[in-house]
């Protein structure tokens, strides 16, 4: 999975300052989307759509605040019924109805050499969706930010994929997710799809500060050569050039520059341990800093353990693996003595409580939820699609599991989408009144 310690928040916000804008030079929209949508009256509060969208009478039959399931996503869970899995990964995406509309970019799923998606990933990619979900409800129904006005969300699957999220953010950006299904769009003049008004999804970590501290720590415990493991991806990348530079000026000496694949695809177990044998040669640089995200680095530590070189090293971990369970379950005794580089997070205030108490009952909202289900409980839930990874389950989930302290770890790094979906709120909340006092001013009131 992709370091999450800073999550990417893309604000379009709109500010239009001429306020005289006539209609009837306005055209229609070229888009229709399936859900029609209304915006809602609002008394004694300034709706800023006034200004920065004269067409809202195209608006119609405004839903509550619900779960909208895709139709092709439900006519793919019929078929994969019969028929394997030849249409995996199933496109899915969770819509909330709001008057604003958030877009999400998550790693439900990891990345695949053979498929576009592998299994599901239940700590950054459903607790992170999660998260987005929890913290719009937190925005909507408690603190009320915008009076009158709901914030809803579009969020998508990315499969931890840069080139494939780097893909979808354009189509947000650009107002238009026609890689979805193009047969959910036909040209019509009397509607119009909602703006995704921003995008939260993970980004590259604060890297500078990391490289900072991991030189320090090779610094501090005296090492003069020191090998480097970094990820073919933006994240790895940058770090590697910063660190290279870094340690030059610092007089120490890299033993060994190894790329994880990442971008290019899945690299096999031989990969792996072709890298940790590189490493060997070195016997001199046990210092070892990885720059990389849970899946690539896993890869590394049980060539590791075939190696049996489990006491050669001593590892410098960044926050994209380093405190992930990914890693750590089955090579305990490679990743022992670890030195991790976290970013401080504090828990995102009932969120806890909140994750604990959801079942496949009472969250339709979350489309991949049943499948987090059946990998949480190593069950297949009745009448669920076949996946390339739920067909190895041999007994049925009831229904009636819990998700419990005992056998849910939470990812550590919450906070960050929490703060994105709450800084996007703020945004709003400042340029409404922002855009309230304008308006005045121009009409004399």
């Amino acid at each position: 999975m992709s370091p999450e310690p800073t999550w990417m928040f893309i604000a379009l916000l709109i500010l239009i300052e001429n306020t005289e804008m006539k209609l009837e030079n306005q055209t229609t929209s070229r888009h229709h989307h399936r859900h029609r949508h209304k915006i809602k009256q609002l008394d004694e509060f300034f709706n800023p759509f006034d200004i920065l969208n004269p067409l809202e009478d195209s608006f119609s039959n405004l839903k509550p605040l619900d779960m909208v399931m895709s139709d092709h996503m439900i006519s793919d869970g019929i078929d994969l019924k019969d028929k394997k899995h030849q249409h995996w990964p199933l496109k899915r995406e969770a819509v909330i109805e709001g008057d604003l509309v958030l877009g999400g970019l998550m790693m439900v799923h990891e990345r695949s050499e053979n498929m576009i998606c592998g299994p599901v990933m239940p700590q950054g990619g459903v607790q992170a969706l999660e998260t987005m979900l929890y913290t719009l409800d937190i925005i909507n129904n408690k603190l009320k930010l915008l009076p009158g006005v709901t914030i809803g969300a579009h969020v998508l699957d990315d499969c931890d994929r840069d080139t494939y999220g780097l893909e979808m953010a354009v189509d947000f950006i650009k107002g238009s997710i026609s890689n979805i299904d193009d047969a959910e769009y036909a040209c019509n003049a009397t509607a119009m799809r909602k703006v995704i008004s921003g995008v939260v999804g993970a980004a590259s970590s604060v890297t500078s500060v990391q490289v900072r501290a991991m030189v320090e720590i090779v610094k501090k415990f005296g090492w003069s050569y020191v090998s480097i493991i970094y990820e073919e991806s933006s994240y790895g990348i940058k770090a590697f050039e910063e660190l290279e530079a870094s340690l030059a000026r610092s007089g120490i000496c890299i033993a060994v520059k190894e790329k994880l694949v990442k971008d290019s695809g899945v690299a096999d177990e031989g990969s792996y341990d072709d890298i940790v044998q590189k490493l060997l040669t070195k016997p001199r640089a046990r210092g070892a800093i990885i720059f990389g995200s849970d899946q690539e680095v896993a890869g590394v530590m049980r060539a590791v353990q075939r190696a049996n070189a489990t006491k050669s090293f001593s590892w410098v971990g960044s926050d994209g693996w380093s405190a992930r369970s990914l890693v750590s379950e089955g090579n305990e005794k490679a990743v022992e003595g670890t030195i991790s580089v976290q970013p401080q997070a504090n828990d995102v205030e009932g969120f806890k409580e909140y994750f604990l108490g959801l079942n496949v009952k009472n969250n339709k909202r979350n489309p991949w939820f049943i499948e987090f289900w059946e990998h949480q409980f190593q069950c297949r839930y009745p009448g669920a699609p076949r996946t390339p990874f739920n067909g190895q389950y041999q007994h049925h989930c009831s229904g009636l599991e819990r998700l419990t302290d005992n056998n849910i770890e939470f990812e550590r790094q919450l906070q960050f989408v929490a703060d994105a979906v709450m800084a996007f709120a703020y945004a709003i909340s400042v340029a409404t009144l922002k855009l309230k006092k304008k308006l005045k001013t121009f009409t004399g009131e």
